[in-house]
């Protein structure tokens, strides 16, 4: 591993510190409608259009990891998915689909509602609670919007990121 990743991948863990502070603290992450985002998702998603299968899965791993301990429920589903996605998107970006602000909203637009909608329905419908769907309306779905809208933030983010230790590394 040469210094030009080493400084990235700093740079995207200092990233995720910094996102896991926002999200934990009630303080700083501003509640919509009900619904707070969760900023790992978008976190790791983004990096992972920039980075190998590998790092992908750790960082994703990672960003899983905190964001179950930031959310009430068992520790590992996020981890399980997050490296499940970003696993397959390190493999989309590296030979299927050009990175770009538009895809990476695909990516956001597609993988964040679904990863929060099979939680809702793993961890509040299979459990037969009484009103689920209001406290979807109530909650998730502003939650699933709120989490998707920032991914344009954090592609863009991430972008400069690889881009400036790429830059540097030719230079």
């Amino acid at each position: 591993m040469n210094k030009f990743n080493i400084i990235k991948n700093v740079a995207f863990s200092i990233e995720i510190l910094i996102c896991f502070i926002f999200q934990s603290n009630p303080m700083f992450s501003l509640e919509v409608f009900g619904g707070r985002p969760v900023l790992m998702l978008p976190a790791a998603l983004t990096i992972a259009i920039f980075q190998g299968e590998i790092p992908a899965i750790v960082f994703g791993v990672v960003c899983g990891l905190l964001a179950d301990s930031g959310y009430s429920g068992p520790v590992g589903y996020y981890a399980i998915m997050l490296a499940v996605a970003c696993y397959a998107v390190s493999v989309l970006m590296e030979n299927y689909i050009r990175t770009n602000h538009f895809t990476a909203l695909i990516i956001g637009a597609v993988s964040i509602p679904l990863m929060i909608f099979v939680q809702f329905l793993l961890f509040y419908v299979s459990m037969g609670y009484d009103s689920v769907w209001e406290y979807f309306l109530a909650h998730y779905l502003s939650r699933i919007i709120y989490t998707t809208v920032l991914v344009p933030v954090f592609y863009s983010v991430n972008r400069y990121i690889a881009a400036k230790t790429i830059t540097d590394k030719v230079m």
